[in-house]
């Protein structure tokens, strides 16, 4: 009887070196890749061709990283190893599934949290909550859902007018009112002409700066967790920026209440259009058209009311003098209109307690947040710690941006305030 064939494949120098330049080539293309994608997210993805362009960029750098993973393992396995004698080839192999992909993504963003690179699959300890002989040998399950308490943040940063600023310098702010001066009727003989000059004016704008707070976590913990990491903190760190960002610019005061020298507040800057008769009275019909009518037409285009959900919740059930709803609804999950403008929610807005108003609040804000607000925000930064709680095994992540605001044109903006009694 014939003994079967076996094979012993050698490590050849020049297919290693080969792979080794592959290797090289492929990381600098992903490098350049990655760097195309963060162009495009840092311009903000406006446009449609521009989040095509990075879906296109995402798919190639899973591509490229892909193919890195294929020579790691080709290069791993280059040393003299005997193989088996050839049998039949196995099925193909199904393309990797989006959970495969996510897996990967999670272990390199675990990775660079630890400072240091890892392109492979890092194992994934069990999590154990029971002792004895027989419990590190049973694999435990964990529920892939993670409760998140959120809250509405910020949809008044997509209606301000807002300047993007890479360094947070204060910004000089050129504004001009035009509203008084039309067309003059020239009589025949008239030699001269009335001198109409536009009303010029200028503020600087400058910026506060304004952290999370750190977001600090154990090694082990980030080795461990079953959910998107980078999504996860991405979403965390939005939220908190974006609801710190609504209180700011509507009441000029951070989290903790301190009131911040670079923005004046929403509150402040609106011109009170109409006062309620009597706190117990409550806002009515005449309330809401008297404020409306207190906005100059030329900022109708842009307006929109501000309020907060509570606030919207409480009009909802009212009624004009003709018995109908305050509000026309949103058909298609949009904006619900309020005499033709649409509603924005604002939860900085103060909210009534037990259906009353506190006493000289302003709890409803109409007009053209574009031109009554000028803000000035710089970019997002991210920091990580990965050295300043290495003895604990610990790191942590710390979000900072700059935000600055000054009022435009006067006038823009008015509110709806509560009697003082």
């Amino acid at each position: 009887m014939t003994a079967p064939v076996r094979l012993r494949i050698h490590a050849s120098p020049h297919i290693k070196g080969h792979t080794l330049n592959t290797i090289t080539n492929l990381n600098q293309k992903k490098a350049e890749l990655i760097s195309a994608a963060t162009t495009l997210v840092e311009g903000g993805l406006k446009t449609p061709e521009n989040r095509e362009a990075h879906k296109k960029l995402i798919s190639q750098i899973d591509d490229v990283q892909d193919h890195l993973d294929m020579l790691s393992r080709i290069e791993r396995a280059l040393p003299g190893l005997p193989v088996p004698a050839p049998v039949a080839p196995a099925a193909a192999t199904a393309p990797e599934s989006r959970e495969q992909r996510r897996a990967k993504l999670n272990s390199a963003w675990r990775s660079y949290l630890q400072g240091r690179l890892d392109d492979r699959v890092q194992e994934h300890r069990d999590l154990l909550t029971s002792v004895g002989t027989a419990g590190p040998l049973v694999p435990q399950e964990f529920s892939g859902f993670l409760s998140e308490s959120l809250k509405i943040y910020a949809p008044l940063f997509d209606y301000a007018n807002v300047r993007q600023s890479q360094n947070g310098r204060s910004v000089k702010i050129s504004k001009v009112d035009d509203r008084a001066n039309g067309l003059t009727l020239l009589t025949e003989g008239t030699v001269t002409l009335t001198e109409a000059d536009p009303s010029f004016s200028s503020s600087i704008v400058g910026t506060d700066l304004f952290s999370t707070g750190a977001i600090r976590f154990s090694n082990q913990l980030l080795s461990d967790s079953a959910f998107d990491l980078e999504q996860l903190l991405t979403r965390l760190s939005a939220s908190r920026v974006g609801r710190g960002i609504e209180k700011l610019l509507t009441v000029s005061a951070d989290v903790s209440g301190t009131t911040t020298p670079n923005n004046p507040g929403l509150i402040n800057i609106a011109q009170t259009a109409t006062t309620t008769s009597t706190i117990a009275a409550g806002i009515g019909w005449t309330d809401l058209t008297n404020t409306f009518d207190a906005l100059d037409a030329a900022y109708l285009p842009r307006s929109v009311w501000q309020m907060s959900s509570k606030t919207r919740n409480a009009l909802a059930s009212m009624k004009d003098g003709f018995g109908r709803p305050y509000f026309t609804p949103s058909t298609d999950g949009g904006f619900d209109y309020l005499l033709g403008r649409p509603i924005v929610i604002n939860q900085s807005l103060p909210s009534p307690t037990g259906g009353t108003f506190a006493a000289n609040a302003k709890p409803i804000i109409f007009g053209s947040l574009f031109d009554g607000l000028q803000v000035v925000s710089n970019e997002v930064r991210v920091q990580t710690l990965k050295e300043r709680y290495a003895e604990f095994n610990e790191s942590a992540i710390i979000v900072s941006t700059r935000i600055g605001s000054a009022s435009l044109q006067a006038g823009a903006l008015q509110a709806l305030r509560i009697a003082a009694s």
